[in-house]
């Protein structure tokens, strides 16, 4: 029973809580807390004074004696009751801090003449509540009955201490007033503010508990120092009246006495006799009482079921949910919470009253209903055979929710209630329940139902009491059970058997599959029939308890237990051998010798064979005969000794390893020769499987030693066998002769290779009989190893000399390791580092065969890089191209010879180290075929190698602006937007090559923007093979024009393209031609600033000292509105400006405006020009805006620079004049 919940195997009782003496744990953990030695006062009322860590261990101390006695007993079991548990309480130690489950709203009903649409507040576990467990057709939540126990009290008792000095506290300032004369004898202030504080205290949490009808009682626990002080009880009536506390039922103060124990004692006494006996239990009854009545109530304001049915409200007619809960579950609800308050106030009667209303409200609420069969109303349920009615009314229930008795669900909940019934049945017994004896029992009534045999109403007519209506002990009970948890593993199976079969397992709930496969049947089944077994045995049913022995054990065997099976069988078989009870006997040695045969114990086995043959068992003539074949059988498997031989404890892959099988017959039997059909070897690694068969015209003489080749074996497929290595060889054996069969083995792959069964075996048509030898078995006494030596004849069968040697070791060795073997292989790598980003980077291999033996080799390349988008790719002279090479044929290799391999890499991306990774695969020339397929399990060969790459080239792009033009060059609509931007791309090799290049492209992109269209005008681009050495600069110079159709509003980024650069490594490699490769970058797009005006400077050039040149500056208004531009030129010393400093114009909408500005050059040399600032007018008050101004040719000013000319000076120009005109 103590595997069942709480709320199935407790009774309820009153709930108490308490706090102030720490929680449950408490009582496991304690700790010591110590503290410095209080000073001694020289006030009288401190004269006894105690050290603050001796107060520190009292007090725990103390709580930790009283949550001990408070809770030692306060649960109580099903049959606990009737002695002394008047006075019990559910005890639960809380935290001072411990919040209470909120309490449902309190909404005062309207009056009858007032018509309000207010919603009534529910509790949360209300199936009216959105979110409630229940919610909307549920009964009753488990939180519900935990509330009520664990949760919500009747009782609250709160432990309190009484302030005192040593207890610590800011008290300085009322240290300078204690020798004062005028205090000594009165309540200091310091206590009187300490013990207002706990007045108030007690009080809010007192009207806290008093509003939801809970008892609050305090206890205050005294110091030793209180007993002596003459005002402890001044102060204690204070609190009390203050707190509002009855002095006699809820208000409490104890004393410690000298004795720790005592003192737990006193008020443990104290607390039982005073506080819960007279006043806090009875209040609790009142309180589960209350709440009762006020259940009643609401029982009592439904209507009837006969008469009402469920109304929707008028708010949820259109409303799709599920129909709320019906008024037979609301009676049920509310007769089950009446007996939960009448078992917690200890009124037994009426609680199972309730209990008995609410299980026949259960039934009615789930039969089914229609006008033929109006459900289970009127179901005589309350009879005295619960549980025949009970699961006689379910069954029905169960096959209408299609779960019957053909469902493992029904048997696993039948046998539940068996063994629930059984559980409670035996724990009365054992608390002094007595079972009638059913020859007493005598029914008033005639019914078949009740009687068997005839009608008489006499109570010694007819035959006998139906067993069914007359209560058993616990024995029958748990056999139920058993019976039906066996049949739902029955069940169980069959299901199991149909989803194996069909695969489709969707008519059967995948969770409830899932939690049956995780029960253990077959376990649960002996668990209930030894508890069967028990109680049978305690009545002394002494053949009952032989049969429940008998299931038990075949429960084992089901379970494959069978040692534990045989121990059972044999306990049986003593008591019916003994009393002669031969039937059964033969049935128990039948199921006996199955146990023997499944673990082993052939001894055992003999035995019984032996035993079955008595001419005391009535049995037909042949099955005489197949038990002594049986018997014969087993004889001659423990006559014949095999042993298993590997001559060497390891070996290596590819390597022929041989093996003998040695058969060893006595001296003197078989006494005549013979002769096996078949033998079979048995390997882990079926790939090795042998099958010889017997050839009669190969038998050998009475040789006493006879060896037998099985090296030359072929494998093909034999029926019932699969594919296997087999052989005629001869099967005779004759007694007091040895017998080897010697094979060999080509091992494939690392690993252990065992040799686990081997078979001896007899062939009609009729039978099949078999000798297994398990030769992975260990001996007793484990002879030393052998090994037979020998020089074959030429028949190769006959051996000529044979010798036995002794080999390292004892016992048979069945199992031999394989390993790879170690490689004689050189692999050297030929390369000129480092390898350059996308070249065609050739690397030459060279395999060296160290082997004394021709090899046949395969190649496996890899290239990895550290990054995971790496596009790496490695390729040999035939164009495999990929990241991995796999199984390239290097061809046969001889012996001392090398290969030549030449393999090509390129890096793509990324300039990191790479790791090529070489295997070389290969066995000799004779183990595999000439054809080139890969070869499986060979010998390994890895190396790995660091190949560093950087790039070849540093390319760094410049972009700028030269100029627009507005619908001058070509045909184009007024909206067209015409732009040149000038392209730098410089090229530097950073590579320690030299490098040839064959061309440089710039490839357009297509732009996403259909009304964008980029060109290329010129580029300087004139290359016929240039050779580029390392740090050379070569600039690469594009003039881009860009169009943009229809233009009001453009894009800030426009793609160009991407630079593709054509090249090779000038230095060749050996006599390999490398070809040209492509190295492509991504040109930086081409960044526009969208605004509504443009402005372009046009500067003159061959500006000289003194002569006067025009500033130009083109203003193109491309938005569809006049734009206003205000113009501030700022003079320099290095020149004299013509023309207002500050004036305006206006730019009409989609048109173009000229300004011009005059300057006079006064001094040579490198000069800013005057600064042009154009501000656009701001739209309605809004700030001006400063317009960008572009120079074709110059680099745009940044910030507060400004464009930089050169100024040539007079003189110079005059003597060049002078020169041209001279000559």
């Amino acid at each position: 029973m103590d595997s069942y919940p709480h709320e199935f195997i407790l009774q309820h009782v009153p709930l108490m809580v308490v706090f102030g003496l720490g929680i449950a744990k408490d009582l496991v953990e304690q700790t010591t807390v110590s503290s410095p030695a209080s000073s001694k006062s020289t006030h009288s009322r401190q004269s006894s004074t105690s050290n603050n860590s001796a107060f520190a261990l009292t007090r725990q101390q103390i709580a930790k004696n009283l949550l001990t006695q408070l809770t030692a007993k306060s649960q109580a079991g099903v049959w606990e009751f009737g002695k002394n548990t008047g006075t019990m309480f559910h005890v639960v130690a809380v935290d001072k801090n411990y919040q209470f489950p909120p309490r449902k709203p309190m909404v005062r009903s309207p009056q009858p003449s007032h018509h309000s649409t207010t919603t009534i507040p529910h509790s949360p576990l209300s199936p009216l509540t959105p979110g409630s467990p229940v919610f909307p057709d549920g009964l009753i939540p488990p939180a519900w009955v935990r509330k009520h126990r664990e949760m919500l009290p009747s009782v609250v008792v709160g432990f309190y201490d009484l302030w005192h000095r040593s207890m610590g506290g800011s008290i300085k300032e009322k240290d300078e007033s204690m020798t004062s004369p005028e205090l000594f004898g009165s309540i200091e202030p310091i206590e009187k503010e300490k013990d207002g504080i706990l007045a108030l205290e007690i009080n809010e949490k007192r009207k806290s508990l008093y509003e939801r009808g809970i008892r609050f009682a305090a206890v205050i626990l005294l110091k030793a120092q209180h007993s002596e002080d003459p005002l402890t009880e001044e102060r204690l009536g204070y609190i009390r009246k203050a707190s509002g506390l009855d002095a006699r039922n809820c208000f409490f103060a104890l004393t410690p006495d000298r004795d720790i124990t005592e003192f737990v004692t006193t008020i443990n006494e104290l607390v039982n006799m005073i506080s819960l006996q007279k006043g806090l239990y009875e209040h609790s009854l009142n309180y589960y009482r209350e709440h009762g009545k006020r259940v009643k109530r609401k029982r009592t304001r439904l209507p009837s079921p006969a008469t009402a049915g469920y109304i929707r409200p008028s708010s949820d007619y259109h409303s799709s949910a599920p129909a709320p809960l019906s008024i037979q579950g609301w009676m049920f609800r509310y007769d089950y919470k009446m007996a939960t308050f009448a078992e917690f106030r200890q009124e037994i009667d009426a609680s199972i009253h309730y209990y008995e209303s609410a299980y026949t409200l259960l039934v009615d609420f789930f039969a089914p209903q229609s006008a033929i069969t109006p459900g289970a109303p009127g179901l005589p349920i309350r009879s005295k055979r619960w549980l025949n009615r009970h699961i006689t009314t379910f069954k029905r229930l169960c096959n209408t929710l299609e779960i019957g008795d053909d469902t493992f669900e029904y048997w696993s909940w039948l046998s539940k209630q068996y063994r629930v019934f059984g559980d409670v049945l035996e724990i009365a017994t054992r608390s002094g329940f007595i079972i009638p004896d059913p020859t007493t029992i005598f029914h008033t009534t005639s019914s078949a139902d009740y009687r068997f045999g005839g009608a008489s109403n006499s109570p010694m007519a007819g035959s006998g009491v139906n067993p069914t209506m007359v209560l058993q002990h616990p024995g029958f009970y748990y056999h139920s059970a058993a019976q039906c948890n066996s049949v739902r593993r029955k069940k169980f199976l069959a299901v199991e058997k149909i989803i194996q079969a069909s695969g489709d397992a969707l008519k059967f709930p995948s969770s409830v599959l899932e939690a049956e496969r995780n029960i253990d049947h077959s376990t649960l089944t002996i668990e209930l029939l030894t508890k069967s077994y028990e109680q049978f045995k305690k009545q002394k049913a002494g053949r009952m308890t032989l049969y429940l022995a008998s299931e038990i054990a075949g429960t084992y065997f089901e379970a494959r237990k069978y040692d534990m099976a045989l121990k059972f069988f044999e306990r049986i078989a003593k008591t019916y051998r003994k009393e002669d009870w031969h039937t059964i006997l033969e049935s128990i040695l039948n199921w006996s010798l199955k146990c023997a045969k499944e673990s082993g114990t052939w001894d055992n086995v003999v035995e019984y064979l032996i035993e079955l043959l008595s001419d005391k068992f009535h049995m037909s003539e042949q099955k005489r005969i197949e038990i002594q074949n049986k018997l014969m059988n087993i004889i001659f498997k423990v006559n014949l000794t095999c042993y298993v031989q590997f001559k060497e404890p390891s070996t290596f892959v590819a390597t022929p390893t041989p093996f003998q099988i040695t058969f060893i017959t006595p001296l003197d039997t078989p006494p005549l020769a013979l002769q096996f059909t078949y033998l079979r070897l048995s390997f882990n690694d079926a790939n090795f499987n042998h099958y010889f068969t017997h050839n009669s015209n190969d038998e050998s003489n009475d040789t006493k030693l006879q060896w037998i080749n099985c090296k030359e074996c072929l494998r093909k497929e034999v029926n019932g066998e699969g594919y296997v290595w087999v052989k005629n060889v001869d099967l005779t054996f004759r007694k007091g002769s040895t017998k080897i069969f010697e094979g060999l083995l080509v091992p494939k792959e690392s690993g252990d290779l065992q040799l686990q069964v081997v078979t001896l075996g007899f062939l009609s048509e009729n039978w099949k009989i078999e000798l297994r030898f398990d030769v992975n078995t260990l001996r007793e006494e484990p002879m030393k190893r052998k090994w037979l030596q020998f020089e074959p004849i030429s028949d190769g069968e006959q051996v000529k000399n044979p010798s036995f040697m002794n080999i390292e070791g004892s016992g048979d060795r069945a199992t031999i390791k394989v390993t790879q073997k170690q490689a004689k292989l050189d692999i050297k790598v030929n390369h000129s580092a480092p390898a350059l980003l996308d070249e065609h980077y050739p690397i030459q291999l060279t395999i060296l065969n160290l082997e004394s033996e021709d090899i046949k080799a395969m190649l496996n390349a890899e290239l990895i890089s550290d990054s995971e988008e790496s596009e790496d790719v490695v390729f040999d002279t035939n164009l495999n191209v990929t990241n991995h090479l796999k199984d390239i044929d290097l061809g046969v290799i001889s012996s001392k010879g090398s290969c030549v391999k030449t393999i090509y890499i390129i890096g793509k991306k990324f300039t990191n180290l790479r790791t090529l990774r070489l295997t070389v695969l290969y066995s000799t020339s004779s183990l595999i075929p000439s054809t080139p397929t890969p070869i499986q399990n060979g010998i390994e060969k890895k190396e790995e190698f660091r190949i560093p790459f950087i790039a070849p080239f540093s390319v760094v792009f410049n972009i700028s602006p030269q100029g627009e033009e507005f619908g001058n060059i070509r045909e184009t609509s007024s909206l067209d937007r015409i732009e040149r931007h000038f392209l730098v791309a410089k090229i530097t090799s950073v590579g320690p090559w030299d490098i040839c290049v064959s061309g440089i492209d710039l490839i357009l992109l297509d732009q996403a923007n259909a009304q964008t269209k980029i060109e290329i005008i010129s580029s300087s681009v004139e290359l016929d093979s240039e050779s580029l050495e390392q740090g050379y600069i070569f600039n690469v110079n594009y003039l881009l024009e860009l169009t943009i159709l229809n233009d009001t509003s453009s894009n800030k980024s426009v793609d160009i393209g991407l630079l593709d650069i054509q090249w090779k490594r000038n230095k060749r490699f050996g006599d390999i031609s490398v070809p040209f490769t492509e190295t492509t970058m991504m040109v930086p797009q081409l960044e526009r600033y969208e605004s509504e005006l443009s402005a372009i400077l046009d500067i003159p050039s061959n500006l000289i000292v003194g002569q006067i040149f025009t500033l130009t500056f083109k203003i193109i208004n491309w938005a569809t509105a006049p734009v206003r531009v205000h113009v501030t030129v700022e003079v320099n010393d290095a020149f004299v400006f013509s023309g207002y400093k500050q004036t305006y114009f206006i730019v009409s909408s989609l048109s173009t405006y000229y300004f011009k500005a005059n300057c006079f050059p006064l001094a040579p040399g490198k000069v800013k020009l005057p600064r042009v600032k154009m501000l656009k007018a701001g739209d309605n008050g809004a700030a001006e805006q400063e317009v960008s101004i572009t120079a074709p040719g110059f680099k745009e000013p940044v910030e507060d620079e400004w464009y930089m000319v050169f100024i040539k000076p007079k003189k110079e120009i005059n003597k060049i004049n002078k020169l041209v005109q001279h000559k």
